[in-house]
């Protein structure tokens, strides 16, 4: 499916913005206020228009439809057997976290890495909320700091601000090509294989498909600037 919008469309970079901010939510642990409201109505109607326009429809509407036929309890349960319980021998189902894929858990470099996230949040406005006690270079976090950028380009594009946006361009172009595209396929690979939880397993395809297709519609990265708007991480 070709998309219907262009890169240079501010709904183009809204409807990435609603698709990242999904995904973010389906990584997060799921209470009843997170499943409402990827569920309501309004935001299901959004979420599903906008992944017509990146190709990846059938991916979240699989999402959708798990989670509303899946208890709370149940998605509960599961995310606490992929991320929250170690086994027997103390390691985890899947690890959320970049530098685990793109470090191998050296020490040194696993710390250089998510100082490089944490930076690139600090120069966009991005702050961990008060209920977010994972490390910033967890999946969740990073994906909402695609969302804050989908965002902010979407608002200097609808502003006139062309030059804003590109430069909100390129700073997305390092985040995909330099971090989530370094290992969201692996993390996604791992989440399919470790569970059972249909809701978990359409999380993996939607995160694997919209970062894939995203990577490949920005130009190779190069350094960012100062960045347009703020935000909060999840």
């Amino acid at each position: 499916m070709t998309p219907t919008t262009t890169t240079g469309d501010s709904e183009y970079h809204a409807a990435r913005a609603t698709l990242y901010c999904a995904a973010a939510a389906a990584l997060t642990y799921p209470d009843e206020d997170t499943v409402r409201e990827l569920l309501d109505p309004e935001a299901r109607e959004g979420i599903e228009r906008a992944a017509e326009q990146l190709t990846v429809s059938e991916e979240a509407t699989a999402l959708l439809e798990a989670l509303e036929e899946t208890p709370v309890e149940d998605l509960q349960v599961a995310y606490n057997q992929l991320f929250g319980l170690p086994s027997d021998d103390g390691t985890y189902a899947v690890i959320p976290y970049e530098a685990h894929y793109t470090t191998r858990d050296e020490i040194s470099s696993e710390q250089r890495r998510i100082a490089t996230v944490v930076g690139l949040m600090e120069e966009f406005g991005l702050e961990p909320s008060d209920d977010f006690a994972e490390r910033q270079d967890h999946v969740a976090a990073e994906l909402e700091l695609a969302q804050v950028l989908a965002g902010q380009r979407a608002v200097a594009l609808e502003s006139g601000e062309i030059a804003a946006a590109e430069r909100v361009g390129k700073a997305e172009a390092t985040v995909l090509a330099d971090h989530l595209v370094e290992f969201v396929p692996a993390l996604a690979h791992d989440l399919r294989r470790a569970t059972e939880e249909d809701a978990y397993a359409a999380a993996a395809d939607l995160l694997e498909e919209l970062v894939t297709y995203d990577n490949g519609q920005h130009p190779e990265p190069t350094v960012s600037t100062e960045p347009a708007n703020g935000g909060e991480a999840p």
